[in-house]
């Protein structure tokens, strides 16, 4: 009877620290940064660099060339070529989600470094894939413009008057939606710089 009330202990001991250590990996910095591997959108950071709250090391250079007037007061309106367009910054999203994900963060700081240099304000134009009604893919164009201005304004600090939102919906894909490829390409986020 002693024998198994022991195994019993035993086996509930073995039970509680199996339970206990997934929660302590989910915790674990690998990089030493100071930010949760879980939410650590730039892993792999050297040790003792001083990082934001997403992991990512805060100063990060964009150059912008220059650029013609860039109207944004016509929500149909083309951008021309001549408009500032921050390339490098897309934000993307996954299928039918208008959430940010974690993963497009280093992005986001991308811009925080670019807005912090640069007196500029930003139309934030949402797109999306094929999948779907027009109607839908336009309102979720809009929504993922909208979170990302929520995060740049919130979390980052900026003045709300620096930002414009558009959904674009499915009107303007860069890449094939006939491949899953080409449609995780085309949910986006881009950044055109407006002129003052």
């Amino acid at each position: 009877m002693k024998n198994s009330q022991s195994r019993w202990i035993q086996l509930v001991i073995l039970l509680l620290s199996l339970s206990l250590t997934s929660q302590v990996f989910a915790w674990s910095d690998t990089d030493q940064d100071g930010v949760p591997d879980i939410k650590d959108a730039c892993p792999n950071t050297a040790p003792d660099t001083q990082v934001m709250a997403n992991g990512c090391v805060e100063e990060v250079e964009v150059e912008a060339t220059a650029s013609a007037d860039c109207s944004t007061s016509n929500p149909n309106a083309e951008f021309s070529a001549d408009c500032h367009n921050i390339s490098t910054a897309v934000v993307y999203f996954e299928f039918a989600i208008a959430e940010v994900d974690f993963s497009q963060w280093k992005t986001l700081a991308l811009v925080k470094a670019y807005l912090a240099a640069n007196d500029v304000a930003l139309t934030l134009v949402g797109h999306t894939d094929i999948v779907g009604t027009p109607e839908f893919n336009y309102q979720l164009s809009l929504q993922r413009a909208q979170n990302v201005k929520r995060i740049l304004v919130e979390d980052y600090g900026f003045n709300p008057n620096r930002f414009t939102v558009m959904g674009k919906g499915i009107s303007e894909p860069i890449a094939d939606n006939r491949s899953s490829e080409g449609r995780s390409l085309n949910r986006r986020v881009q950044f055109i710089v407006n002129n003052k």
